[in-house]
């Protein structure tokens, strides 16, 4: 069964105090919305926006929740110590009652990097080590390692996460060591805007990776993470992809991209085309689609509700 998850960084809102926030998640746990993500980011790809903290944005947020999974989409490995991480994470997991999942990645915007003084150079070898070493805290008494960049002796996270034998940690990887990592060390796959096709090439590399690791393809669940408009008309939804969405993923991905390009990597349109291309990635693997809906309003997370997600759980009946 594929689950339905949001988005809930603060870009591209206009918002008045994190109360909206607050609001939007009762919303979206009433409407049946399996999931809320946030990122992480010091500095964000849109001129004078930014993005508030993920983890104490979701600890906020279980708060006000009961049965939603909270994840983050995804927190940067170089940004915090991994015991940081595993006591962060651990203490999130225990004030909602079991509800997290820990997206974690290498990072990719070299400008924030830069920006704080943080290497660039390594980085997917730091958040190897990172997952390890959060694993190793959230599952043993106490914890020795000695890597590359982080060495622990007699380290202990208490008190261990509610969730056994851990959180589940998502890695989101599109490179061909990233994707290795995963299927060694992961217990999902996040790929971020991609096409179909690419979808299901990734996705077979992983699974054949993980078999030669002596791991079982179930043992790894896979999600896919979209930017989206989202209208009652096709017209309405390509405008607003054109004005909103366009702008920034040639700032952050590729000044050249065009509005058909655009179209292959995120979900744009009707309900009914949403359903068609959550479809196509549905056959090629996917378990979760995680949607950051461009412009946020309430209307169109209803329409997600009640016209996208409705029609996939009807299928069950």
């Amino acid at each position: 069964m594929v689950k339905f998850g949001l988005d809930l960084t603060i870009w591209p809102w206009t918002y008045k105090s994190f109360d909206e926030v607050f609001r939007i998640s009762s919303l979206a746990e009433k409407l049946g919305i399996d999931s809320l993500w946030f990122s992480d980011h010091l500095m964000y790809t849109v001129p004078g926006q930014g993005s508030l903290e993920s983890f104490s944005s979701l600890a906020a947020v279980a708060s006000r929740t009961k049965e939603i999974t909270l994840g983050t989409k995804v927190i940067c490995a170089s940004f915090r110590h991994p015991g940081l991480v595993a006591k962060i994470g651990a203490t999130l997991d225990i004030i909602s009652h079991g509800r997290l999942i820990l997206g974690i990645g290498a990072g990719w915007y070299k400008r924030e990097f830069d920006a704080y003084g943080i290497p660039f150079e390594g980085r997917v070898s730091r958040m190897y080590e990172t997952v390890k070493i959060i694993k190793k805290l959230w599952t043993e008494h106490s914890v020795n390692y000695e890597g590359r960049f982080y060495k622990l002796k007699e380290a202990v996270c208490s008190p261990k996460p509610l969730q056994k034998p851990h959180p589940p940690v998502w890695i989101a990887a599109e490179k061909p060591r990233m994707m290795r990592i995963t299927a060694e060390i992961g217990d999902g796959w996040i790929a971020i805007n991609p096409k179909v096709e690419d979808f299901r090439r990734k996705w077979s590399f992983i699974q054949n990776h993980a078999a030669k690791a002596g791991r079982e393809e179930n043992r790894i669940e896979t999600a896919c993470y979209m930017y989206a408009s989202l209208a009652q008309t096709s017209e309405e939804a390509w405008r607003i992809a054109e004005r909103d969405i366009l702008p920034e993923r040639r700032r952050a991905m590729n000044p050249d991209v065009s509005l058909r390009e655009l179209g292959e990597i995120c979900l744009i349109g009707n309900p009914d085309e949403w359903i068609e291309r959550i479809e196509d990635y549905i056959e090629s693997g996917a378990q979760n689609i995680i949607v950051k809906i461009v412009p946020f309003e309430q209307h169109r997370l209803e329409l997600y509700a009640e016209k996208v997600i409705s029609y996939f759980k009807e299928q069950l009946i």
